[in-house]
């Protein structure tokens, strides 16, 4: 566990410090709609309770502390109107919180990809500022994975994940922390128990997923390598009909490829045909439970549709969470290449300013005038 955690902690380190240059502020908001997100699913949830507490039980409403204070923002009315109310309030608040999660979301995807694009420009930029002999002794190939393949993989399999991860972590804790409210020994139970699964499956899966992180790692750098070399020196590859060789090597990695992202699903949704069985007999468990001890169903109701409600929204993020964490285990060589890359192209001192000016006129600048002269 002190191996997870210290990796876990080496990655968020690493993430922050390829954000950093981007801008905190951006990220600072993107971190401050994940947490609206987290809370408007919990009131989305919570507006539910009155309506189904005024069906069950109209009087029962108005007879207790939260009914009484309730009320009194509202004129007097029937108990067909207030249910009505009741109704509309409810449909609002799970109308806002979809919209508060579709503009979360496009929100941590815009980010993740003006997040790319500016650091592909950045290390194309920083590697077109080294001197000629840093290119011959780098394969152009492995540069070109470096800047297209790896950034796209960060980006999308790494970047975007771990901040979804973030606002799926705060969803599940704040609609734990309602039904602990609701129903606190189930609550708890249901805390122990998911956490447990979760934790065990993902333990059993960690030495798969490694594999796959060092195979993706050898094949995605051979396949782009194998690919360029062929292409590159085309001229050659085909007057001495070398083809099969070059397209026999990258077929090697190719392959590769291919079983390895196969399998990056069957890791992440393997714990979700379990635990969907397991989560929905609890909650049928739990009402033969209270239904035991005697509990009205005008009692059993409210409390039964927060907590159904409550764990439609919390399966799916427990759910997109493991997934995401078992993603981003799995594609950690992306982190790794474009932090290693990213920080050796920062220690350069030969740099391509980014809007020259006047001043800086170099040979890019003086070739329309060379063109014009032969």
């Amino acid at each position: 566990m002190s191996r997870f955690i210290h990796n876990v902690a080496d990655l968020i380190r690493r993430v922050l410090f390829l954000a950093r240059p981007y801008g905190r502020t951006k990220l600072g908001l993107v971190f401050l709609l994940s947490l609206a997100q987290a809370f408007f699913q919990v009131i989305g949830i919570t507006s539910i309770f009155p309506f189904l507490a005024i069906a069950a039980d109209p009087e029962r409403i108005r007879r207790s502390h939260f009914g009484t204070r309730f009320l009194e923002l509202f004129p007097p009315m029937e108990n067909r109107e207030l249910l009505l109310v009741a109704g509309v309030i409810a449909i609002a608040a799970l109308l806002a919180s979809n919209v508060v999660n579709l503009v979360a979301e496009y929100a941590r995807t815009r980010y993740a990809q003006d997040f790319g694009h500016w650091l592909r420009v950045r290390l194309l930029r920083r590697m077109a500022s080294q001197p000629y002999t840093y290119f011959l002794q780098r394969n152009s190939g492995d540069l070109l994975k470096k800047i297209v393949g790896d950034v796209t993989n960060y980006t999308s399999e790494v970047l975007l994940p771990l901040l979804d991860s973030f606002a799926r972590g705060l969803t599940a804790l704040l609609l734990l922390a309602t039904l602990f409210l609701v129903q606190p020994v189930i609550a708890l139970s249901a805390a122990i128990v998911l956490g447990a699964f979760y934790v065990v499956i993902f333990r059993l899966l960690a030495r798969k997923r490694r594999e796959a992180n060092e195979n993706l790692r050898t094949s995605v750098g051979g396949s782009y390598r194998e690919a360029q070399q062929m292409l590159g020196g085309i001229k050659p590859v085909k007057v001495h009909r070398v083809e099969e060789h070059f397209l026999s090597r990258f077929a090697k990695h190719s392959a590769v490829m291919a079983q390895m992202y196969a399998r990056l699903p069957v890791f992440a949704n393997s714990a979700r045909y379990l635990v969907e069985p397991l989560a929905f007999g609890g909650l049928v468990v739990a009402v033969l439970l209270l239904a035991a001890r005697g509990r009205d169903f005008s009692d059993i109701l409210p409390n039964l549709g927060v907590m159904a409600l409550a764990g439609y929204r919390l399966l799916p993020s427990l759910q997109l969470l493991y997934g995401q964490l078992t993603q981003i285990s799995s594609m950690r060589h992306a982190v790794d290449e474009v932090y290693d890359e990213f920080v050796a192209a920062e220690t350069s001192v030969f740099v391509i300013p980014a809007h020259p000016g006047r001043r800086s006129r170099g040979f890019l600048s003086l070739c329309p005038k060379i063109l014009r002269s032969v």
